[in-house]
């Protein structure tokens, strides 16, 4: 895209940090006012429409056969300038997800305060009775009655007992064949070494040895065991990451839990929706547009209120973005000239 815009800037020397020198740059922040003037006056302007797939270069030159317009068009709307040029109406959805990339619980137990601290706070990791999806809360709707739920990047650990099968070099390989394992904490593994002809002795724990994960750390490669010839078994305590289902959801209607790690105490809550965060609730509006607070104590949602999900508020946010206003043609050139000359004169 064409940067003639920036050319009318003054340049002038600033010295960056701690830097000793001072650079020559353009001074972004001058401004004149011509555009604020011209805008509210309809002889100068027309609405559009931006439709999807337009860049703002080739919509100048649709629009005025000339390339170097395109800032006009954010000049003119101060939402554009806000939030920036829509998207294409394919990319909203892929937008949507990464905004929006985790799974939506909605229940009506009470997820803030329950007796003696036991509530669902954020940092907590759940589990899914049911469906055994493990997740961590990164954040509460309590006026909707929702959990949002990282479920791509939780994962529980396990401690195993692993027995070796060394051979006489000092070397290994573990491997793990469930996709959704990975070794984990090598550092905190612990390798012991049990003389079986003498079973009732402690084990001797063994270090000086080499791990080197491989394959998505699902593959571990021992190497500088300290081997003994003998009637010795070696035994690994190794620990395993293991990380949720591909799809990574829960099931409507079971019940979530987590487990106090000083207590025991195991506390539920009954989930009666689960989705993906942009298919989620963001709010209900009435038939005025109005937004209208719920019971999330309940189920029941009146009739007469709609759902607006966080996908939907993204698209009519994108659609809103299209309709601008824009100088015509016969306007164009001589407003651009007199901006341009006051910048100059600045």
């Amino acid at each position: 895209m064409s940067t003639k815009y920036f050319q009318r800037f003054e340049k002038l020397y600033y010295k960056f940090g701690d830097e000793t020198n001072y650079s020559l740059i353009q001074n972004l922040t001058q401004y004149v006012d011509i555009i604020d003037q011209v805008k509210p006056q309809k002889s100068f302007y027309e609405d559009y429409m931006i439709k999807s797939g337009d860049r703002p270069d080739t919509l100048s030159l649709q629009l005025y056969g000339d390339t170097n317009y395109y800032w006009t068009f954010y000049l003119m709307n101060d939402h554009l300038r806000e939030s920036g040029w829509p998207l294409k109406n394919e990319e909203v959805l892929e937008r949507a997800k990464g905004f929006y990339p985790h799974r939506v619980l909605t229940t009506t137990a009470d997820i803030a305060t329950a007796e003696g601290g036991y509530d669902f706070k954020v940092g907590r990791q759940i589990v899914g009775q049911q469906s055994g999806t493990v997740g961590t809360i990164v954040k509460r709707n309590l006026d909707l009655g929702q959990l949002i739920v990282d479920t791509a990047t939780t994962f529980v650990v396990e401690n195993r007992d692993v027995v070796l099968d060394v051979n006489s070099n000092g070397a290994t390989t573990l491997t793990l064949d469930d996709e959704q394992e990975k070794f984990h904490q090598t550092d905190l593994w612990v390798l012991e070494k049990q003389d079986l002809d003498n079973p009732s002795s402690d084990p001797v724990i063994l270090g000086s040895y080499s791990i080197t994960l491989e394959s998505l750390d699902s593959r571990a490669k021992i190497i500088n065991i300290p081997f003994e010839a003998g009637n010795f078994e070696y035994t690994f305590k190794i620990r395993v990451a293991k990380y949720n289902r591909r799809d990574a959801t829960f099931t409507q209607g079971e019940q979530v839990f987590f487990r106090d790690d000083s207590t025991g105490l195991v506390v539920f809550a009954r989930i009666h929706k689960e989705t993906a965060q942009y298919n989620a609730v963001h709010h209900y509006e009435n038939v005025d547009g109005e937004w209208i607070d719920i019971d999330p104590f309940t189920e029941t949602i009146p009739s007469s209120l709609n759902p607006v999900t966080n996908m939907e508020r993204l698209t009519a946010k994108n659609n809103d973005l299209k309709q601008i206003k824009i100088l015509k043609k016969d306007a164009v050139e001589s407003v651009v000239k007199e901006f341009y000359k006051l910048m100059s004169n600045r």
